[in-house]
């Protein structure tokens, strides 16, 4: 499935590029769409940070994103990095108390804040807000110059940064200069250009099952649990790999399981993006995809298993992660390698993805000849090594089983009869 993202730049003085605001497209034509507000910035975020990724479409400058004053109370922004998000606030919110102490918390976390198109700083209860905003946007086609005049003394008097949205022309731009504004953005400077990228569908049933698991109370909540899902769900986990990668905090750590990624992403900010896919709609999955996450499944299971036969069950959870992902580039339709750039994996997984030779590699292209029914080369990779073609066609037999039931049970695929769930 096709995603869009628009992005329009916002410049320097200089006329340099400062940042970038992201908005909502349903299509490469290049308007906006009606859409619920929630549901458009949901999309928005989603498409940026897991599927099309910061470094394409921004070259990782800061991005302009708007919110609702319901995202903002769920505290969404908060899981970002505060030096790749920009909360972006939507004219028609209410400026409650509530409001403020979320903006207030985010300052804390280092974001920055915009206020989005200002026409009046009149309303008594901005005045609040105004203390934890760091740019106005103002739109100079719209705004009196009484109130702009005000605007710019206000702004002035805060400290705040004036950035001039709507911007057509070069007199209005120079305008806009000697009146103090500092960023700029507009028709003048560039269009919105579309970028686009292939999603992965997920399964709703996953999703809702984890809902489920993380509506208990934290202490209670099974991570046990919560990893079993995330192994059932190649685009979810992939998702949450995209996830980490847009967070400071956690870059630098290199992932070598499932279980890892989900204790490090935390049951707080999972709800949150959870959350955030919950207002987008999950489309049904095409069949054609339905086939790789079932081979994918296959893979995983008989890659743990393996593994475990020849003593490496020590870290069967990473065997089973390199199975799980080794048909990602099939299903994003990009290459390899351009893939395990923008995955948080340990090192030793990325370089097996691009068929270095380790034992990740080894177990991985031993489960890809037994699919292939290449027994020449099963026969010289067997060699020397504590496992029989016997051993190797049971494994092999137990993963189709467990992957056929997997779907059967949970994704409607093949047989609807449920019996015992495979371990």
């Amino acid at each position: 499935m096709e995603v869009f993202v628009a992005r329009q730049p916002i410049l320097q003085l200089n006329e340099e590029v400062f940042g970038y605001e992201l908005l909502y497209r349903s299509s490469k034509e290049n308007k906006f769409t009606y859409i619920d507000a929630n549901r458009a910035t949901s999309e928005v975020l989603m498409n940026s940070f897991t599927t099309i990724g910061l470094e394409k479409l921004s070259q990782n400058k800061p991005c302009f994103v708007n919110f609702t004053e319901e995202l903002l109370l769920k505290q969404v922004p908060e899981y970002f990095d505060p030096g790749q998000l920009v909360v972006e606030i939507l004219e028609d919110v209410s400026y409650s108390r509530d409001l403020v102490r979320v903006c207030r918390k985010l300052k804390q976390l280092g974001f920055l804040i915009a206020l989005d198109d200002v026409v009046s700083v009149r309303d008594t209860d901005m005045v609040e807000l105004l203390n934890y905003v760091d740019i106005i946007k103002v739109d100079i086609q719209i705004t009196r110059e009484i109130d702009r005049q005000e605007i710019i003394q206000a702004a002035n008097n805060l400290g705040i940064t004036l950035l001039a949205e709507k911007v057509e022309t070069r007199e209005e731009h120079q305008q806009c200069v000697e009146e103090g504004f500092e960023l700029f953005q507009g028709y003048f400077y560039s269009k919105p250009v579309v970028l686009s990228s292939v999603d992965m569908p997920f399964f709703s049933s996953t999703y809702f099952e984890m809902i489920k698991e993380l509506s208990v109370p934290t202490d209670l909540i099974n991570i046990d649990k919560i990893t079993e899902l995330f192994e059932k769900d190649l685009a979810l986990t992939y998702k949450l790999l995209r996830l980490i990668n847009s967070s400071a905090k956690n870059v630098s750590i290199p992932i070598q399981s499932i279980r890892q990624a989900v204790m490090m992403l935390g049951t707080d900010a999972l709800k949150k993006w959870l959350y955030v896919l919950s207002v987008q709609s999950a489309p049904n999955m095409p069949k054609g995809s339905q086939h790789v996450m079932k081979s994918s499944l296959q893979r995983a299971k008989m890659c743990e298993q393996v593994a475990i036969k020849l003593g490496l069950e020590h870290n069967s959870e990473g065997y089973f992660l390199i199975g799980f992902i080794s048909l990602i580039d099939v299903i994003t339709k990009k290459p390899i390698h351009e893939v395990t750039e923008m995955l948080p994996l340990d090192n030793e997984i990325k370089e097996a993805l691009n068929k270095k030779q380790n034992s990740y590699r080894y177990v991985l292209d031993l489960v890809i000849a037994m699919e292939r029914a290449d027994f020449e080369g099963l026969e010289q990779m067997l060699y020397r090594k504590s496992l029989s073609y016997h051993e190797l066609f049971e494994i092999y037999g137990q993963s189709i089983s467990w992957s056929d039931h997997l779907f059967s049970e949970y994704f409607n695929y093949g047989s609807n009869q449920k019996d015992e769930k495979p371990k």
